[in-house]
């Protein structure tokens, strides 16, 4: 299977910072923590639109597949230390297993989810590009089914107002 192209990195970018913003709420919730308060949220959504930002606009690597799960699991580290700050909530000085479980499941669903959408979006684009010129051929045709209509003119001036005098319309001739 081909590597992502560079025309994905902004789906990538959106969808990293999208779908991480999304996915540590949801884990730092299910892994016991407090549900995330509207001051948490802005700033979780700033924070993963910045990675999401980086992600798009860095080089395509070697390993794109492996730098993916980098930068996933590297935006749920820094989201989960934002919602903890933020929201005052503390589980000790170690993370607590079923948070830490609940965050790895989310950068593998992540991960899995984006390539998905890649690979997807891929083949559509590919199926596309298959499918317009076999479209083009069937609307474009040179020839005619019908023969071309004739056109009709009707002899006259080709003035829009005819003001020469001649004609059969107007007041009736005065007769002696």
């Amino acid at each position: 299977m081909s590597e992502p192209t560079e025309g994905f990195a902004p789906l990538r970018g959106a969808s990293v910072g999208g779908l991480s913003a999304l996915v540590t709420a949801w884990a730092h919730t299910v892994g016991g923590g407090m549900a995330p308060s509207d001051a948490s949220i802005v700033l979780l959504a700033l924070v993963c639109s910045a990675v999401g930002y980086a992600t798009a606009v860095a080089p395509t690597g070697a390993a794109p597949r492996t730098r993916l799960l980098v930068v996933l699991a590297a935006a749920q580290s820094i989201g989960h230390l934002l919602l903890t700050v933020v929201d005052s909530h503390h589980h000790g000085p170690m993370i607590t297993e079923q948070m830490f479980a609940a965050h790895v499941v989310a950068v593998l669903v992540g991960a899995l989810a984006i390539r998905g959408a890649e690979l997807g979006i891929r083949r559509a684009v590919t199926s596309l590009g298959r499918a317009l010129p076999l479209l083009a051929a069937l609307v474009v045709d040179d020839k005619r089914i019908a023969p071309p209509l004739p056109v009709y003119r009707i002899p006259g001036s080709p003035r829009l107002l005819d003001l020469s005098g001649c004609g059969n319309r107007g007041p009736p001739a005065r007769t002696a």
